[in-house]
């Protein structure tokens, strides 16, 4: 398997939550009292799955993981060799298809009121070398379809 970077914005609705105790208008809630949901589209299936801010939360600093030993160790080597250090992460399986993902963020209180913000930084997936192979045989075998196609085209001028 190789641990594949995908870009924030294609992938997720938000990548950052900052509180502010600011209201825009008079009787408005105050912005720290809305839930943001951050929703990630997975990339191999599309299937959405949605994040509250208590899951970041809940995942800063933490060291549990949800992905098998194997999987994890690849997309620890990964991060290392980025030197992406310090860094908290959340990660799970797709439901639908079972993809590894992993979520980079920079998480804790702050402002005035000390409420926890984050920033998602990175994602990665684990992705099947087969998945490689096999677009390469599906390209070859559309060279050697055309390679016929033009060779029959010939035979029949």
């Amino acid at each position: 398997m190789k641990v594949t970077q995908l870009d924030l914005d294609d992938f997720l609705t938000s990548t950052s939550y900052d509180p502010s105790p600011h209201r825009f208008r008079e009787g408005e809630t105050p912005v720290s009292e809305r839930s943001l949901p951050v929703i990630y589209n997975c990339e191999k299936c599309g299937y959405s799955i949605s994040f509250k801010t208590d899951d970041f939360n809940k995942h800063t600093n933490s060291k549990h993981s949800n992905l098998q030993a194997t999987d994890k160790k690849k997309v620890e080597r990964a991060i290392r060799q980025l030197k992406l250090k310090n860094k908290s992460f959340l990660d799970f399986y797709c439901p639908k298809c079972g993809q590894a993902t992993i979520l980079l963020f920079d998480g804790g209180p702050s402002g005035y009121w000390g409420a926890f913000e984050f920033r998602i930084s990175h994602i990665f997936v684990l992705k099947f070398q087969e998945e490689k192979k096999t677009i390469i045989g599906k390209w070859r075998k559309m060279f050697i379809m055309k390679k016929v196609e033009k060779n029959d085209e010939n035979a029949s001028s």
